[in-house]
């Protein structure tokens, strides 16, 4: 048998990463030897059973795809289906644990988290790290895939029945001993929380699903199981952060976990890995591989580590340098939850878990051998043979005809498509939202900042030199060195952004008002959302105000494009606009708080300006507008420079969060809620050189 490479390959790493991943620690030539299998309603869950099974998945596997999904639909159920083909307890029947939470979110929510962060940051992880703040109603319980949809209609009914008697507010006091510090209940919330517990067990028992009740007092677990010297510094910290009578509004949540994961560790993965020997488990970028609790020991001397990839099923050995400890609860899977002060929405999951919406897809070329490709480059692929695949797709999603469908792009950078104007978007009844995006792919990260140099000759005319390139190029009034630190995005980078705008038009998401920094990045993007919105009336305002942070700028702040320059290359901006920040008043030595300030002061004003009733706002900035944009706007406090930086790594071309807007005028709070539209993911393609094959 050959050896390990001593000295392996790094693996490419996805654009956003700036620091490359380590080798993986050698090993021997030894092999492990793994054990087989380490490695909305009720109508409408029988309804996407019944589809997949028409589609020629099994019952069990129809019903075990739907449950882990959370019944999002048919497609992400039988993409989870693709993702775990070679998973060896893909038919074992299991049932799944549930449990219910009732969880804070606004800016009491948001102040339990940075406790727990900066706790984490000061003394370690604790006890507390293994979730997120919440209040547990129930044990955890066990049900059958096939019973899931009755849980949750059960739930409902409880809820919907009780929610009128419910205090008006839920009350908190804090309660800190050695070793603990949370908040508890006070007794008539904590009365309604178990009378309303004991209704939904009552409920569920029809279906013989036996649920027991939360005995002891109902808390808030902050911090637990740390060591003793640390207990001070927790308890100050606690003091200074948290305050029970912040506002919060209450979530009714239930989530499900593989029953493995009540013996597991659960780790995040860093860095991708492809496997070099047979035992080996390949690791995809934002997946999650858990860890049993008894084979935690079972290692090699290493740093070589048996675990089970949660998107794949598959087990095997990986590098412990390549993944990072995190919340257990991350694989959880959350099924419905219900907002107590409006107990008429129900919020429906219609988007993957946020762990699946991250790692589903990219386990969909990665899991698969290079040999079977073929055979499972779709969900047909795992059905029995098929020769009208057209067909089979029908009973799924119908089609649209050729002149239905949106229209590719022009050769233009800017991306226009000749489709048929349609009617500015009308204002919505409901609640405000705003939208706060990251621009897409830019060029100079993509290709280097030599690309100038290598794509315009002396006489500053462009030469495209990879397809990836743009197709055009505005005129700048300082030439082609004006792009050094403006950069403009990709073709790639355009795709990412139209198809964005497709997927919220097809949520039948309306944009009423459009800011973006004036960096050509986030103004192309912006024009490539709209016109994947297929909304060609809505205009641009730039504003100087939402640019970077000045202190990564290095001293000189870029020269942006006129707005003449900006019409002349034909996106669709607002000359009219005049910036509530000139480009005089950004400062070049700006501190991280400073930062903040500006972001938030220029949030607040544009929604100020506009006025309350009238719709959505998009904000295209750079990844640290969406948490400098919503941070404080949604009751929280400004990180530091380090965890800031830390934070926006994790930031995706396209990247976005939402904020909804509850209330009005002066009483009018804002809160985060789930982006409408899945997220985006692809992997890096390197550049080839046909040379290597002679």
């Amino acid at each position: 048998m050959a050896e390990r490479d001593p000295q392996p390959q790094q693996p490419q790493l996805v654009t956003n990463h700036t620091v490359p991943p380590p080798p993986p620690l050698e090993r021997s030539t030894e092999l492990k030897k793994l054990e087989p299998g380490t490695s909305k309603t009720i109508l409408q869950s029988k309804d996407s059973r019944r589809i997949l099974i028409d589609m020629g998945f099994s019952k069990h596997r129809a019903e075990k795809a739907l449950t882990a999904t959370g019944d999002c639909g048919i497609q992400v159920a039988a993409d989870w289906l693709l993702s775990h083909v070679f998973d060896p307890d893909l038919d074992k029947i299991t049932p799944r644990e549930y449990i219910v939470y009732a969880c804070p979110v606004g800016a009491l929510g948001t102040a339990i988290e940075d406790f727990m962060e900066s706790a984490m940051n000061q003394t370690g992880r604790n006890g507390a790290h293994k979730s997120f703040p919440h209040v547990t109603l129930c044990q955890f319980f066990k049900v059958e895939d096939s019973l899931a949809p009755y849980v949750v209609h059960a739930l409902k009914t409880s809820f919907t029945s009780m929610i009128k008697d419910a205090p008006a507010e839920v009350k908190l006091k804090r309660f800190t001993t050695q070793g603990y510090i949370g908040l508890f209940l006070e007794d008539d919330i904590a009365t309604w929380f178990r009378e309303f517990t004991k209704s939904f067990a009552a409920e569920v028992k029809q279906h013989g699903v036996t649920v027991e009740p939360h005995r002891r007092q109902l808390h808030i677990t902050m911090a637990h199981q740390y060591l003793p010297e640390h207990h001070k510094t927790l308890e100050d910290l606690a003091m200074s952060l948290v305050d029970p009578t912040q506002p919060a509004k209450w979530e009714i949540r239930l989530y499900s976990r593989d029953i493995r994961l009540a013996t597991s560790e659960v780790y995040k993965v860093l860095y991708p890995y492809t496997p070099r020997k047979e035992d080996e488990l390949e690791l995809v970028e934002d997946d999650y591989v858990f860890v049993a609790t008894s084979d935690q020991g079972r290692t090699d001397s290493e740093g070589w580590y048996i675990g089970t990839s949660f998107t794949t099923g598959c087990s095997g050995m990986y590098p412990g340098n390549y993944v990072e400890k995190v919340k257990d609860s991350d694989c959880w899977t959350l099924h419905r939850s219900w907002i107590m002060s409006n107990p008429e929405e129900e919020e429906e999951v219609k988007t993957p878990p946020n762990v699946l919406t991250k790692s589903i897809f990219k386990a969909r070329n990665s899991t698969i051998r290079r040999e079977d490709q073929q055979s499972y480059s779709s969900s047909v692929g795992l059905l029995p043979e098929r020769k009208n695949v057209e067909e089979l797709y029908a009973k799924v999603k119908p089609r649209k005809k050729r002149n239905e469908e949106s229209q590719s792009p022009n050769s233009s950078t800017n991306g226009h498509l000749h489709e048929e104007p349609e009617s500015p978007p009308a204002v919505p009844q409901g609640p405000r939202r705003v939208f706060i995006f990251r621009h897409a792919e830019r060029v100079d990260v993509t290709f280097g900042k030599q690309w100038i140099q290598l794509s315009f000759d002396a006489e500053g005319y462009y030469n495209r030199r990879n397809l990836n390139m743009p197709k055009e190029l505005p005129k700048r009034r300082g030439g082609p060195q004006d792009f050094t630190k403006d950069s403009p995005i990709t073709e790639t980078g355009l795709f990412q952004a139209r198809l964005t705008g497709e997927g919220m038009r097809e949520q039948g998401i309306k944009i009423h008002h459009v800011f973006a920094s004036p960096a050509l990045r986030c103004i192309q993007t912006a024009n490539a959302f709209l016109q994947g919105m297929g909304d060609f009336h809505t205009k641009i305002k730039i504003e100087n105000g939402l640019f970077e942070w000045l202190a990564w700028c290095h001293g000189e702040i870029p020269s942006f494009m006129h707005s003449e320059e900006i019409l002349k290359f034909g996106l669709q901006i607002d000359p009219t606009y005049t910036s509530m920040v000139s480009m005089k008043d950004l400062k070049p030595n700006e501190t991280h708080l400073e930062f903040y300030k500006r972001m938030y002061n220029i949030t607040r004003l544009l929604l100020k300006n506009i006025g309350p009733s009238s719709g959505n706002v998009m904000i295209v900035g750079h990844a640290a507008t969406l948490e400098a944009c919503s941070r404080q706007l949604c009751g929280g406090q400004p990180r530091n420079a380090q965890e800031l930086t830390k934070l926006v790594q994790k930031i995706p071309y396209c990247g976005v969060a939402v904020c909804q807007e509850s209330g009005s005028g002066r009483n009018s709070t804002w809160d985060f809620i789930d982006p409408p539209v899945p997220p985006l993911t692809h992997a890096p393609n390197i550049r080839f050189d046909w040379r290597c094959l002679q």
